[in-house]
């Protein structure tokens, strides 16, 4: 599943090579076509951002919003690397061509209507709309609720996957089974403060090329790596996400 720092990785490549960009023509496999695509040929690209997970794509008024989820990817190139059928989006630029394939949502719609729905939707994205307060006031809301579960909700910690959610409750000493009216304000300020440096980490190790595997702590591992003992893996209901734990380091 891509994470919000690979959503906004992918944004930033895309604004670098076809930023003012004029679009050729368009191709669109999508049940989420609100506005009539053509509309958007002979436009330029704008600008390119991201909103959790989402890639968002600005021409004149006009927005695509691409997902990528687990299998989409996104690639640059003049011909067609994978079958025709597994394409999902094409926007045909003067020197080479995005294409998108697999990916699960490809939306086109006006920006302002399409950003509307996003904010009523997503909650707090480390990467673009850091609101600690407004996080804070989201967290407690959910007093029942686990917390390794809530770290997942997209409407309220938008952009943050299992890898980050893993390594976030491990530097912030928080056991995933741990519900948020148990923590106090501390926790969850640790949580937070986490949540904002991994997220900003993973981004900046990925814009150097480098992978994000030598600062994982816990995500597939076995040992704890401050106090030497046994990690636990288990499926974290309800969503049967790969969870790691040190039971004497995170409480």
């Amino acid at each position: 599943m891509t994470e919000g720092p690979t959503a906004r990785l992918r944004a930033l490549q895309i604004e670098e090579r076809f930023k003012g960009e004029a679009l050729q023509d368009i191709f669109v496999r999508s049940k989420k076509i609100h506005v009539e695509p053509s509309l958007l040929i002979g436009k330029k690209l704008g600008r390119a951002t991201s909103f959790g997970k989402n890639i968002l794509l600005y021409f004149n008024g006009y927005v695509i919003r691409i997902h990528l989820m687990m299998y989409g990817s996104i690639r640059f190139e003049k011909e067609y690397s994978k079958p025709f059928r597994q394409v999902r989006l094409a926007l045909f630029f003067p020197k080479e061509n995005l294409i998108v394939y697999n990916a699960p949502v490809i939306e086109i719609d006006e920006a302002k209507r399409l950003e509307k729905w996003l904010h009523e939707n997503y909650g707090i994205d480390p990467l673009t709309n850091w609101d600690e307060e407004r996080l804070k006031q989201l967290i407690l809301k959910e007093k029942e609720r686990k917390i390794g579960d809530l770290l997942l909700d997209q409407s309220i910690f938008n952009g943050i996957g299992n890898i980050l959610r893993n390594e976030i409750l491990f530097r912030a000493e928080i056991n995933p089974e741990k519900k948020v009216e148990e923590m106090d304000i501390e926790e969850i300020e640790k949580l937070m403060e986490n949540t904002k440096f991994l997220c900003k980490k993973f981004l900046e190790l990925k814009k150097k090329g480098k992978g994000i595997k030598p600062i994982l702590l816990v995500y597939n591992r076995k040992i704890c790596p401050k106090c030497g003992g046994k990690l636990v893996f288990y499926r974290q209901e309800p969503n049967k996400r790969k969870t790691f734990y040190c039971p004497i380091c995170q409480k």
